[in-house]
C-alpha cells in the first residue's frame, strides 16, 4: 500500500516534521511531530488523522489544570463557590450557596455553568439579580425569606452538619467561618456586621 506522505500538515497542534523511519512493532509509520508547545513526539498516521492525537500530551494537562482549578470564593449570576467538596469520577464538586435563597448546594463545573439555582426558582427576574448584586440591598440583618435559620448569612450545611457564616463586602460574598454551634455563628456575622458597617435591623 503506497504511504500518503503528512509532511507539512497541521492536525490540532501538531505539525508533521518528517517520516523519520520510526515504526510501531507492527510496522506502522509513526510520524515526527512538532506540537505548539515546542515538544516533539511520534504518532501514527491514523491517529493524525482521526484527531484522537491532537498534541504532545499538553492539551489533556491544560484540560485537566482547568478542571481542577480552584474555585473557591468565585460567584457566578446564581452561586456563590464557598470550597471544594470532592473529586469523582475526573470531575471536582464544590460546596455552593444559591443566591435566591441561601440554600447550600453541591455542583460540579458544569452545573455551576448551566443551572440558573439550586431548584428554589426557575428564571429568577432581572429585578431580583440585580437586587441580590447591589451592595446596599444586601448591607442589611435582615433574614432572606428563604433563610433556613432564621439570621441573614447564617446558613446550615447539611452534608457538612455544621453552621456556616458569610458577609458581603465590595460586591463579594467573604466566608467569616463555620461552627457546630448556631450561636457561635451568629456571633461571627454579628461582629462582621459592626466591623462593615451594617445597619442593625430594628423590629
Amino acid at each position: 500500500m503506497r504511504k500518503i506522505d503528512l509532511t507539512g500538515n497541521i492536525y490540532g497542534r501538531l505539525t508533521v516534521i518528517t517520516d523519520d523511519g520510526s515504526r510501531t512493532k507492527t510496522g506502522r509509520v509513526l510520524w515526527l511531530c512538532e506540537c505548539s508547545c515546542g515538544n516533539k513526539v511520534h504518532v501514527q498516521s491514523q491517529n493524525l488523522k482521526d484527531g484522537r492525537t491532537k498534541s504532545c500530551g499538553c492539551l489533556n494537562d491544560e484540560k485537566k489544570r482547568e478542571r481542577f482549578k480552584d474555585l473557591s470564593g468565585n460567584e457566578t449570576d446564581n452561586f456563590k463557590i464557598i470550597d471544594r467538596a470532592y473529586s469523582k469520577n475526573q470531575r471536582v464538586w464544590w460546596n455552593c450557596i444559591c443566591k435566591h435563597c441561601g440554600q447550600s448546594v453541591i455542583l460540579n463545573n458544569n452545573l455551576i455553568s448551566h443551572q440558573t439555582s439550586c431548584g428554589c426558582r426557575r428564571g429568577a427576574s432581572k429585578g431580583y439579580m440585580d437586587s441580590i448584586r447591589d451592595p446596599e440591598s444586601r448591607k442589611s440583618t435582615k433574614p432572606t425569606a428563604r433563610n433556613n435559620t432564621g439570621v441573614r448569612g447564617v446558613y446550615f450545611n447539611k452534608r457538612k452538619k455544621n453552621y456556616q457564616a458569610f458577609i458581603n463586602v465590595d460586591k463579594k460574598q467573604k466566608y467569616l467561618g463555620s461552627s457546630t454551634s448556631l450561636e457561635e455563628a451568629i456571633k461571627m456575622r454579628r461582629e462582621a456586621e459592626i466591623k462593615y458597617g451594617y445597619k442593625q435591623n430594628s423590629e
